[in-house]
């Protein structure tokens, strides 16, 4: 079975690095393929081999956030251990280098060839490997198994897709599933589908979602004057934030900007893609229908400043989202007017903000309704629901305010899951010494 896999991977890594380069080259984030074949060009005579080693790995930026206080709590408790922190995208790699400060290595995860694997694994010698929701590599996995390495899906979670997905790899999956020590789930929905794919179930527990323990660092007074001096935001503003939308939504966004500003004349839309590098792409948009927009990363630079007709800011960079819903009165989230089964919403309800979102929520379906059945998040049908609950919302500012106040104090009484991770990171430490001690 490895022998097929490994076969099918080698051939379509060599048909996708062409894709990948030109993709690279179009978007100008470097491919970094040494690093993903485990030519590292940092000197890591000076940090391994080392007495104990921790390998977190969170597959783009969302996980990486995830990821962000469990690794400076780890950092904390086990101060001598060398941490690596990996990721799958350059987005999650550059969050990485500027939220993940308690790593000593941060780094693309290695592509999932035997050889490859084989060569990182003997490199880290790691003692401990913690796969943040979902990261099921076969060979890593395997590699690291036979290693002696601890194992740990932490905050684990299985998206429909994925789900339909994994049980394609059949007799793969089963031998990857018996190789993990620990998986840690985020609710009953996801320990009940690990199951099913074949997890064993006494190496099955539910300790919540990581995403509920974000740090909720307010903006200080001297940055929160100087971002509402840039937004142009006045007592008489109304800030409505759409994050993490896609491609064929940005379209419904706007229509819904333009028919709103008729009636609030100072609303500001800060309209986040997904992918950053469409930015030129929704700057078109806004042309198309002459509307004044401009990019933050400008405003950022003083390459520009917001003239008193541009009310629309594109949110071009990566890792400030969360922080910019601090100054919201509204929250979209995006991927969810399309069939792409939505984002996070708990980084928004978090910070004290009402939010919205379309009927393809399939991969947050938890959170969704955990939001819906507390009336601190609303569903839309269509486009004549999406106007109608955002105007009622921004206009009665005393209910968007009291469901605001509900939706933080609900996030804050789910938290916990990173006190629990670490108690089983503790449990998962030891026992690989136990092991050691008996070769």
């Amino acid at each position: 079975m490895y022998f097929i896999y490994n076969l099918l991977l080698s051939v379509l890594t060599v048909f996708l690095l062409p894709y990948y380069y030109f993709k690279s080259k179009k978007s100008g984030e470097k491919l970094n393929l040494r690093e993903r074949f485990a030519f590292y060009d940092q000197n890591l005579d000076l940090l391994f081999p080392a007495p104990q080693v921790i390998w977190i790995q969170a597959a783009s930026a969302g996980e990486t956030l995830a990821a962000q206080k469990l690794t400076a709590e780890i950092r904390e408790e086990y101060p001598e251990a060398r941490i690596i922190f990996s990721t799958m995208t350059a987005s999650g790699k550059n969050l990485a280098k500027k939220k993940i400060e308690g790593a000593d290595l941060i780094i693309y995860l290695p592509f999932d060839l035997n050889w490859v694997v084989k060569k990182a694994v003997g490199i880290f010698k790691p003692d401990l490997f913690i796969m943040i929701e979902t990261e099921l590599w076969p060979n890593l996995i395997r590699t690291l198994d036979e290693a002696g390495c601890q194992i740990m899906l932490a905050s684990g979670r299985i998206s429909d897709d994925s789900f339909g997905q994994y049980k394609y790899l059949g007799a793969l999956l089963d031998d990857m599933l018996s190789r993990v020590d620990i998986f840690s789930m985020q609710h009953q929905e996801a320990a009940e589908k690990i199951k099913e794919l074949g997890a064993a179930e006494d190496h099955i527990c539910i300790n919540g979602n990581l995403k509920y323990d974000i740090d909720l660092n307010p903006p200080s007074k001297e940055e929160y004057f100087q971002k509402t001096k840039m937004f142009n935001i006045t007592d008489q503003t109304k800030v409505l934030i759409a994050g993490s939308t896609h491609q064929g939504e940005e379209e419904i966004i706007l229509d819904l900007y333009q028919q709103l500003k008729t009636d609030f004349k100072h609303l500001k839309l800060l309209l986040a893609p997904r992918y950053v590098e469409r930015r030129e792409e929704i700057l078109e948009l806004c042309r198309k229908r002459e509307i004044a927009a401009a990019l933050y990363s400008d405003l950022k630079r003083n390459v520009i400043q917001l003239s008193e007709d541009t009310d629309i800011i594109i949110v071009d960079t990566m890792g400030e989202l969360a922080q910019l819903y601090f100054y919201a009165d509204l929250v979209f989230i995006g991927g969810s007017l399309i069939d792409r089964g939505g984002h996070n919403v708990i980084e928004a309800a978090a910070r004290a903000k009402v939010v919205l979102f379309g009927q393809s929520m399939y991969n947050f379906k938890e959170e969704r309704d955990f939001l819906l059945e507390n009336e601190v998040g609303f569903e839309i049908e269509d486009a004549a629901d999406f106007f109608e609950k955002t105007y009622q919302l921004l206009a009665n500012d005393q209910y968007r305010k009291q469901r605001a106040e509900k939706a933080a104090e609900l996030i804050d009484q789910n938290r916990g899951a990173v006190k629990k991770q670490l108690q089983l990171v503790d449990v998962l430490l030891k026992q690989g010494e136990d092991y050691y001690d008996r070769k």
